[in-house]
């Protein structure tokens, strides 16, 4: 299962490429005290990321049709108001 920038990505690349990160040196002390694959947790942090990236993009893009629902239920009900039996 892969979507980069859809933001699934539960397998990532076998293939990686190498980067500088900067960090404060007692963080990365830590880190390798604790034998924490910063990789991993960087990829993890930035697919994280992406997919709240994406939802607040979704909501941004689906506000009006979202606020539009909301009025039609306050006015008319919800679609199965005439189900509930409590």
């Amino acid at each position: 299962m892969r979507t980069a920038m859809g933001v699934i990505m539960r397998t990532v690349s076998k293939v990686k490429k190498s980067v500088n990160v900067s960090l404060a040196p007692e963080i990365l002390e830590e880190a390798r005290k604790l034998k924490i694959n910063l990789s991993a947790v960087l990829t993890e942090a930035l697919i994280e990321k992406f997919r709240e990236n994406k939802r607040e993009e979704w909501l941004r893009d689906n506000k009006k049709s979202i606020e539009a629902l909301n009025q039609w239920v306050e006015e008319n009900g919800s679609f199965s108001d005439f189900q509930r039996t409590f």
